[in-house]
């Protein structure tokens, strides 16, 4: 009977060992698609501080001679001159062809491809040059700086970044340990992490460690000793700061309150 009984217990268990078995190598499977082999894992990879390229969200426009678009067989092209936004998909409409995929393209690149797939279509030599413009490439940033997150790479300087400039750039909190400062290069699998005395650069102006810096780059400035303590503290403390709100801020009702019903002729100000 006990043994009967064990058995009836032991089938369902291998069973729903089975099932989960299943479920970890089906979801082991789903990771394994969405990861990506190097870069930083968007479709559009390279760099724009040395040659520009189209990145999702972009604007791409053509420099035409006015002479080819307004040969009569060829106006449609002045279309080309018009800045438009690169699709969900990574293609921008060009006249006589349709959609043309140009995510990842360099300026270079979209010039040789547009003007190849044009040429056919006039008899005339077509003269035109692609521009990328935008806002879409970036560094990101952390830490002890006033500007956290994805920093377009114009706003720390364009096409000739050094780390120096671009911490100045981002404007360092008073918490800020300069003595350790990270410059992360991400990738899937070899990401390089280096870390930066950037205190001895402004004290000694030794710039040996003064890193180029790229797109997509990470920086991170962690607090000093007491700068942590302090965001340790700040952290713990802030659900009585909020609470501490909402009571002066129900008080400030209640005096309203009594002051439109007159119960009280005397208003009471509050700061926050």
């Amino acid at each position: 009977m006990q043994s009967e009984l064990r058995r009836l217990l032991i089938i369902p268990l291998v069973w729903l060992l089975v099932l989960l078995s299943a479920c970890s190598n089906f979801e082991e499977k789903r990771v394994r698609e969405l990861m990506h082999e190097k870069g930083f894992g968007t479709r559009a990879q390279g760099d724009a501080t040395t040659e520009n390229y189209v990145a999702g969200g972009d604007f791409v426009g053509f420099d035409i001679s006015p002479a080819s678009y307004q040969d009569p067989s060829a106006q449609q092209l002045y279309q080309l001159t018009q800045p438009q936004r690169v699709g969900l998909d990574g293609t921008i409409s060009v006249p006589y062809v349709g959609p043309v995929h140009v995510l990842g393209k360099t300026e270079a690149q979209l010039t040789t491809m547009v003007k190849g797939l044009l040429q056919p279509y006039f008899q005339f030599q077509l003269d035109l040059q692609a521009r990328i413009a935008g806002d879409m490439k970036h560094i990101y940033a952390f830490g002890e700086v006033a500007n956290r997150g994805p920093v377009p790479i114009q706003y720390v300087g364009g096409s000739d970044l050094t780390l120096f400039h671009v911490v100045a750039k981002l404007n360092w909190t008073q918490l800020a340990n300069l003595g350790r400062v990270y410059l992360i290069r991400p990738d899937a699998e070899n990401p390089l992490v280096v870390e930066v005395n950037l205190s001895e650069m402004i004290t000694t102006g030794r710039m040996a460690m003064n890193i180029r810096v790229r797109e997509n780059d990470i920086i991170y400035i962690p607090p000093t000793f007491l700068g942590l303590v302090a965001r340790i503290l700040e952290r713990i403390l802030a659900p009585l700061n909020l609470a501490v709100r909402s009571l002066l801020g129900l008080a400030q009702i209640q005096q309203s309150y009594d002051l439109l019903t007159g119960k009280s002729s005397y208003p009471i100000y509050f700061t926050f």
